[in-house]
């Protein structure tokens, strides 16, 4: 039986990334999923809102997002990790972090 092919270009991603960035990133993602979506404004709705965007863009990934320290008050960084994704997905992100859209 042959292997499956494995996409040399999916690479895993990390960012660290403040309370600003994870509010633009927040709002291109509940423009991209429609306005039924739950605002993804805790770790738990932010991972199954990249989830949802990743399978959108007809790629494989898998999220995980934590918040350091896990309580409500600042300072804060939120850790966005997405394993295999592929380029494509890596840069939509990043777009939509520092400009609040994806392209």
């Amino acid at each position: 039986m042959a292997e499956p092919e494995l996409d040399v270009r999916a690479e895993d991603m990390v960012l660290a990334i403040g309370r600003p960035d994870v509010q633009r990133l927040a709002g291109a993602l509940q423009l991209l999923l429609g306005p039924g979506t739950d605002r993804p404004d805790t770790p738990a709705r932010l991972e199954v809102a990249l989830a949802v965007a990743v399978a959108r863009f007809g790629c494989d990934g898998r999220p995980r997002v934590t918040r350091q320290p896990p309580g409500l008050y600042t300072p804060e960084a939120w850790h966005v990790h997405l394993s295999a994704v592929e380029p494509c997905v890596r840069d939509a992100i990043r777009t939509a972090i520092r400009t609040g859209a994806f392209a």
